[in-house]
């Protein structure tokens, strides 16, 4: 069951009681954790007392599986990501909440530093200078290009869940809800109910030409794999002075880089192009160095980024349906065919 993001904070202070604040917010919560952000934070161990932000968040997964992921998604996030260009989230202190391990609730509690900014959407990017551009680009490369390049059959990336179960084949899907191929597998089971019945004939043609698209992307022999983000819109790329910040790592998979493309040309055009040429080129330097070959993508990664928009704008106008708690996207008709 959820768990109410005002019981997080007592939880917390039951856990670390060396732990003290001075103010909660409660931020928009998302679909898989509840969050807490807290404020003029301070510990009463003298030896700890530098080692804890003044603002810290703190999630807590709803479900099993992100429950499962939370320490994993930690430890990749510190020894794959503190590299990169971008400023990401760093956990603080995390733990099971006190009494619960090992109980039918458990709750994990995770304290992660604060990233400040403002989302990077079209009216942010619309008011940034060529100077920032070219930063944003530079460093949203980096954090691809690390993400992209690690081997995927090799620690930790291995522990994270893939969309293929047979490896470098990838011909057996995983039907676990946290992979693509099983958030489809739940996407088909709730058309009937939540969907198709708000939608004309014609948009139910596009959402049966776009799975089916997916489907076909996800039966290629032997495609790439690799850590992806699994959730880059706007609201997960935050933008301030300093440049970009991303968030919200617990949607990591293993699987087709394009997903993490697919929302950049929602904020401008030519973003999916500039940042994928960016991430190209800080592999191709670090791969000179280790000898390497290979280009980082497989060609058609900014078509198949397409279609993960795509379908995630079905995925989103389902959960509106079903839950209310997602913004209703624009779900377009199927093009007319003009064959005679």
């Amino acid at each position: 069951m959820p768990l109410d993001a005002d019981r997080i904070q007592h939880l917390v202070a039951r856990t670390w009681r060396d732990l003290s604040w001075v103010s909660v917010v409660y931020p928009d919560q998302g679909m898989d954790h509840a969050v807490i952000v807290l404020e003029g934070v301070s510990s009463k161990e003298g030896e700890l007392a530098d080692l804890i932000p003044e603002r810290v968040v703190v999630r807590v997964p709803h479900t099993a599986e992100y429950r499962d992921q939370a320490m994993l998604e930690s430890s990749l996030i510190a020894q794959l990501f503190r590299g990169t260009k971008v400023r990401v989230p760093e956990t603080v202190r995390q733990a099971y909440a006190r009494g619960t391990f090992n109980t039918a609730s458990p709750i994990i509690l995770t304290l992660q530093s604060y990233v400040d900014g403002e989302p990077l959407d079209a009216e942010q990017w619309s008011e940034m200078t060529d100077q920032q551009r070219l930063l944003a680009v530079e460093q949203l490369g980096s954090l691809l290009a690390t993400m992209h390049s690690m081997p995927a059959d090799v620690l930790p990336v291995s522990k994270v869940e893939p969309w293929w179960l047979d490896g470098a084949a990838t011909q057996q899907l995983n039907t676990n809800p946290r992979a693509l191929p099983g958030k489809l597998e739940l996407m088909r089971a709730r058309l009937d109910e939540y969907l198709l019945p708000h939608l004309s004939p014609r948009q139910v043609q596009h959402v049966e030409q776009v799975l089916a698209h997916v489907d076909s992307l996800l039966a290629r022999p032997g495609q790439q794999r690799c850590l992806t983000h699994g959730d880059l819109y706007p609201g997960h790329l935050l933008w301030d002075a300093t440049g970009v910040g991303v968030i919200d790592f617990s949607d990591m998979t293993v699987g087709d880089p394009a997903l993490d493309y697919a929302h950049f040309a929602g904020i401008a055009p030519e973003l999916p192009e500039l940042v994928m040429r960016q991430a190209m080129e800080h592999a191709a330097g670090r791969f000179e160095s280790e000898a390497k070959a290979e280009p980082l993508y497989e060609p058609g990664l900014l078509e198949r980024a397409a279609v993960f928009k795509q379908w995630d704008d079905i995925f989103l106008a389902i959960d509106h349906y079903r839950t209310g708690d997602s913004e209703l996207p624009d779900i377009p008709e199927a093009e007319e065919d003009t064959e005679a």
